[in-house]
């Protein structure tokens, strides 16, 4: 009889007697979680094929604020620091790119009310959905840091006064597709 000083050992030994996987369910979870991973970010950022590139600049002329729409909302994106400052932060909506950051820049567009799937770019992709109703206007921050061979980036909704707070050090971006 053998005896185990490691319970998971002594389990993995007793489930690999029974001809079961003590690790199968587990690893079922984590396909379907891919999966769905994998769903989102096509839904947020749209197929490689359909994705764009930009040359993009600065605007340090002007500061223009969003027009409140009362039947559609406000999607203010800002990249408030410096870190990677030349590397772009793309943003897509439904699969549907809609512009560029660099650092301390910042841009904005309106959406019908209703779920949506952002997708922020730079060596990574970051996903999120977001519910968002008219009249009202939302923030969303490129969060950079270092990255492999450039900056990643994480997508994450901003509280309104922090934003503002924020907003105003930063410039608006402006930018072409290249060709």
């Amino acid at each position: 009889m053998f005896t185990f000083k490691r319970p998971l050992v002594a389990a993995t030994v007793f489930a690999l007697a029974l001809g079961v996987s003590a690790f199968g369910q587990q690893k079922d979870a984590e396909d379907k979680d891919e999966k769905n991973d994998q769903s989102l970010e096509l839904k947020a950022c749209g197929p490689e094929s359909k994705e764009v590139y930009y040359v993009a600049d600065t605007d340090k002329k002007t500061h223009p604020a969003p027009e409140v729409s009362t039947n559609k909302a406000t999607i203010v994106v800002l990249r408030p620091t410096m870190m990677g400052n030349k590397i772009q932060t793309k943003l897509a909506v439904d699969g549907e790119w809609k512009g560029v950051n660099r650092g301390k820049n910042y841009f904005f567009f309106t959406l019908d009310p209703g779920e949506h799937y952002f997708c922020s770019r730079a060596e990574n992709r970051s996903v999120l959905t977001l519910k968002v109703e008219g009249g009202k206007t939302y923030y969303l921050q490129q969060h950079v840091r270092m990255g492999l061979m450039k900056a990643r980036n994480k997508l994450d909704v901003m509280a309104e006064d922090e934003a503002k707070k924020k907003l105003a050090d930063c410039h608006p971006s402006t930018w072409e597709l290249k060709k």
